[in-house]
């Protein structure tokens, strides 16, 4: 990363997330792909989810002291995939930010939303390192201001869930889930993700990636069924 680039995304991260980093090499290597150094930013990536996971657990855990730990686990998991990470305001600005050599992002792709979710605990997972968690867990908090807002309900939990637990409580086979890869470039892959419930007729729909497939599929099939929570 030249050091203009840096300098600029250093600047960013100091108005945004008001963090001035220590050692200039953890920021770097936060942004670098696999494609461009072996010094990249998964290992980062892999400590920002367990130190994120942590941040968010405990707020919750305080927020909510009668929530049961099902309950605390579905809403944490929501509030830390990738779906709700690649979501998050900042995440474009942050990929613009990423050093790579000849990825195809493109704004709709699902690889543009992979980074940009990876990128954010690349970037929680640096900032740890050069800092400490109360620093850390301060800024995620921050981040996560207007997601973590006072709800009457939280942990919801999600059709493929609701679909499986029915089936059990009804004595019936598990869904049964199929994934077929369509043709399409690799940055932008394509899933027809189906499912069949106690022999029923297939449900299918068409997806970028097979988890939100599966949720989709399950709550058509809940509709069917006239299913709720």
């Amino acid at each position: 990363m030249d050091s203009a680039k840096l300098n600029n995304l250093k600047k960013y991260i100091k108005k945004d997330f008001s963090y001035t980093f220590i050692e200039n090499k953890f920021l770097i290597e936060a942004f670098t792909h696999k494609s461009i150094s072996k010094k990249n930013y998964e290992r980062y990536e892999f400590l920002g989810d367990a130190v994120l996971r942590l941040s968010i657990t405990k707020k919750l855990y305080q927020m909510y002291p009668k929530a049961s730990e099902g309950e605390l686990s579905r809403e944490v998991q929501r509030l830390i995939s990738k779906d709700t990470l690649a979501g998050l305001t900042f995440t474009k600005k942050l990929l613009g930010f990423l050093e790579h050599k000849d990825l195809e992002l493109e704004n709709l792709s699902s690889l543009t939303k992979s980074l940009s979710a990876d990128l954010i605990e690349s970037l929680i997972g640096a900032i740890y390192v050069d800092s400490n968690f109360e620093t850390i867990d301060k800024i995620i908090v921050k981040i996560y201001k207007s997601l973590l807002d006072k709800k009457d309900v939280i942990g919801k939990k999600d059709p493929k869930t609701i679909l499986q637990e029915y089936t059990q409580s009804n004595n019936l086979p598990l869904p049964i889930y199929n994934t077929e890869k369509l043709s399409g470039p690799p940055h932008s892959p394509r899933f027809r993700v189906s499912c069949v419930v106690n022999n029923s007729s297939e449900i299918s729909t068409l997806c970028s990636t097979v988890q939100e497939g599966q949720q989709r599929v399950a709550d058509i099939i809940l509709k069917k069924l006239k299913i709720d929570e």
